[in-house]
């Protein structure tokens, strides 16, 4: 093992109530991961859409699902392979089991764009300042949905992504783009490492990275900048939702692209 490894894992900033102004300046711009509390305590999702509440209302409604994820190698590059509908109590039902990462409702589930569970929106409040107030414009908000054990191994995203957890906890790993050599980005935006896991003979320089960690619970919102490297593990049966649509966008993603935030040398090996 590296000495970075052997070192305790950097920790991710935490903040309450921290105003726009300050978020925008402090971390937007300067492509910095933070949590943030306090800005999901006006959401009526955090208390009325309790398991029992979804299957009551929403339990014969079909959704996508990811499953037989548990067989497969790196599922979430096999994603079309996995798909498949269900009721979303057959999903719900899952919850009272052992840890499992076989079957998760993701984001590519588009769910609230659907017609019978548009009405979810009217539960969610885009937090003030942060995100564009219109929720209904397509792609703008999207759910995850699970039971304990599931897991999104590493990857990055090509926008920056505000992550607000409903109910249940989630630990989150992190890295910087700069990170990306040591990486093994195996195809798109996925690493071949397995975080919970790593294979340090098969990938010998995921050694010398330094994975952030942080555990995210109820109310708590994660900034995770473009570019930066995620994996996420619930630890608990787990709801949240993520926003893409931020107020402030003056071609922030295309100077990541560029190399115009926070850029090392090793940014040039992407």
């Amino acid at each position: 093992m590296s000495r970075r490894q052997a070192l305790p894992a950097p920790r991710v900033e935490r903040r309450s109530r921290l105003a726009p102004a300050e978020f925008f300046r402090e971390y937007y711009r300067r492509n910095r991961p933070v949590v943030i509390e306090g800005l999901m305590e006006d959401w009526p999702a955090r208390t009325r859409w309790t398991p029992a509440w979804l299957a009551e209302h929403f339990g014969d409604e079909t959704v996508e699902v990811m499953a037989g994820r548990d067989a497969q190698e790196l599922p979430d590059l096999h994603a079309d392979r996995l798909r498949r509908d269900v009721p979303l109590r057959e999903l719900l039902a899952r919850f009272d089991g052992v840890p499992a990462n076989d079957m998760y409702l993701v984001a590519r589930n588009s769910l609230l764009l659907r017609d019978a569970f548009r009405p979810l929106l009217e539960d969610l409040r885009a937090p003030e300042g942060y995100i564009h107030p219109d929720l209904r414009e397509p792609d703008r908000v999207h759910l995850w949905l699970g039971p304990a054990g599931t897991l999104s191994n590493l990857h990055h995203d090509h926008l920056n992504v505000l992550f607000c957890q409903v109910w249940g906890r989630k630990q989150v790993w992190l890295a910087p783009s700069w990170e990306t050599p040591w990486m093994s980005n195996v195809r798109g935006f996925y690493s071949a490492v397995d975080v919970l896991a790593p294979d340090l003979e098969r990938f010998p320089d995921f050694a010398r990275v330094a994975l952030h960690t942080v555990e995210v619970g109820p109310g708590d919102t994660l900034f995770i900048p473009v570019g930066w490297w995620h994996a996420l593990r619930a630890l608990d049966p787990s709801l949240s939702v993520t926003f893409v649509s931020f107020e402030q966008t003056p071609g922030m993603n295309t100077c990541w692209r560029e190399g115009w935030l926070g850029a090392t040398p090793s940014e040039e090996h992407r």
